[in-house]
């Protein structure tokens, strides 16, 4: 059964086959009660009726030219968060028909979902002229709507509610997904941005380390100053120096927090963590110490490779970071958003990606972690000719790891001279002794040998026992 949305959307459809006058259809739409917009090709809003007004609380005027990116990295209330979830799926512009959720903010701070028929319209030529959407109310649970949505509107959607509910000051996106390593993780770092204790941040290179120790600083409504250092870059006389000179600097801050973060700190010099272990005695002690590090600090300590002391003034909270490697499971959903950053910056817009490249994706070892991801989903962006990424625009890297898995290269075998030589003349002298029918002395004179070489033999191979004599 078709409700009013269903209706409006056959006869739009009807429509197109007669010669209309756009005035007569923008007088059709505004008098309905069902929210209808219209984008352009530069997927800008040239048209809205009033119930889309009324639906998503903006007045026409900032509705009207209001641009949609099909991403969800964008803050509810802002123009850029309006666009995203009003945005039709990329494929629509390529001349498909499809049915998406799409959203806006409600007054209290909820959000409201509606189904979205989107549309496009043709010029004559094979590109899209513009689209039209017709929203109508999701008349069951959001989950059920969305079950019956494209693999990739699906993760559009559950990364925009993921991100909603991991919400701060300073996001942590390297931590997006459900997998039990970084569901740990996250409520470490929880812990850690309500606490002003010490926190060390573990992880592999390309983990997104300094990111997740940023988000922790800037976790409070009104954060201090932040003062990084590498630990990784300075020497030990301008290491000396800048940890004095920034140790100063948060003393003399009153506002707020301030936080020290100590970048790569397993890569500090000895003298320099003795200067630290110094100031870290003042009886006074401003801020808080927040330290990343590839390598755990207690193992390092353990091997003699750094202070005892310093280590377990860094570790009182430690959060471990996974290698991709380790938590696959949340790749889609990492590709996902990589893709939406990308797209939220305009130009081309990509949907998502098709199941083979995702097959690919969830193959590789990545062995630089999200870094690594971040950059392959870029170039693919920018490769891709459709609506979607294609396996075809994965980098060669991607494309070598697969042919690797699927033909390994073969490993030679190693041959030890005398076991192999040794088994050789077990199968001649087996040959010779059927083709004898047994009798050892005409097997002899088959092989060239004595028969009391022939017996030598037999024994030393084992093919006889040892006490066994010539008669």
């Amino acid at each position: 059964m078709l409700d009013v949305g269903g209706e409006l959307c056959g006869w739009v459809c009807s429509m197109s086959h007669v010669q209309s006058s756009a005035a007569e259809l923008a007088q059709l739409f505004d008098e309905s009660s069902v929210p209808v917009y219209v984008l352009d090709e530069d997927r800008r809003i040239v048209f809205a009726n009033r119930a889309c007004a009324r639906w998503t609380g903006l007045p026409m005027k900032r509705l009207l030219g209001l641009r949609c990116a099909w991403h969800s990295d964008a803050e509810q209330g802002t123009a850029a968060g309006a666009g995203a979830g009003l945005c039709p799926p990329p494929q629509v512009f390529s001349g498909q028909t499809r049915t998406a959720v799409v959203h806006c903010p409600a007054a209290a701070g909820q959000t409201v979902y509606r189904r979205g028929h989107f549309l496009p319209l043709s010029d004559g030529g094979d590109e899209s002229a513009g689209v039209i959407a017709i929203l109508e109310p999701v008349d069951c649970p959001i989950e059920t709507a969305l079950e019956a949505t494209a693999t990739d509107d699906l993760l559009h959607e559950q990364l925009r509610r993921l991100r909603r509910r991991m919400a701060t000051r300073y996001r942590i996106d390297s931590l997006l997904g459900d997998s039990p390593l970084v569901t740990r993780a996250r409520a470490q770092v929880e812990l850690a941005a309500t606490n002003g204790a010490s926190v060390l941040v573990v992880g592999p290179p390309g983990t997104g380390k300094d990111h997740v120790a940023k988000s922790i600083h800037y976790y409070r409504s009104e954060p201090g100053l932040l003062l990084p250092l590498d630990c990784a870059i300075l020497d030990v006389n301008l290491l000396r120096s800048a940890l004095r000179s920034a140790w100063a600097k948060i003393s003399g801050v009153c506002d707020g927090v301030s936080t020290l973060l100590l970048s790569d700190v397993d890569a500090m010099p000895v003298e320099a963590q003795s200067d630290l272990v110094d100031l870290l005695r003042l009886e006074a002690r401003p801020g808080r110490l927040i330290a990343t590090a590839t390598r755990s600090l207690g193992s390092l300590a353990s091997a003699g490779e750094f202070s005892t002391v310093l280590a377990s003034q860094l570790s009182t909270i430690t959060i471990e970071l996974p290698a991709l490697a380790e938590r696959k499971e949340d790749l889609p959903l990492l590709a996902q958003s990589f893709l939406e950053e990308v797209n939220a910056r305009g130009g081309k817009q990509v949907a998502g990606f098709t199941g083979e490249a995702l097959d690919l994706l969830c193959g590789y070892a990545w062995p630089e972690n999200l870094d690594e991801l971040a950059a392959v989903v870029r170039q693919a962006h920018e490769r891709s000719q459709g609506a979607e990424v294609a396996a075809r625009d994965l980098g060669e890297t991607i494309h070598c790891a697969a042919g690797a898995k699927v033909h390994p290269p073969r490993v030679d075998e190693t041959i030890v001279l005398g076991e192999f030589l040794a088994s050789v003349e077990k199968e001649l002298i087996a040959r010779a002794l059927k083709r004898a029918k047994g009798n050892k002395t005409k097997a002899a004179k088959l092989l060239g040998l004595t028969r009391p070489r022939l017996y030598r033999r037999l024994v030393q191979l084992g093919m006889e026992p040892p006490d066994f004599q010539e008669v």
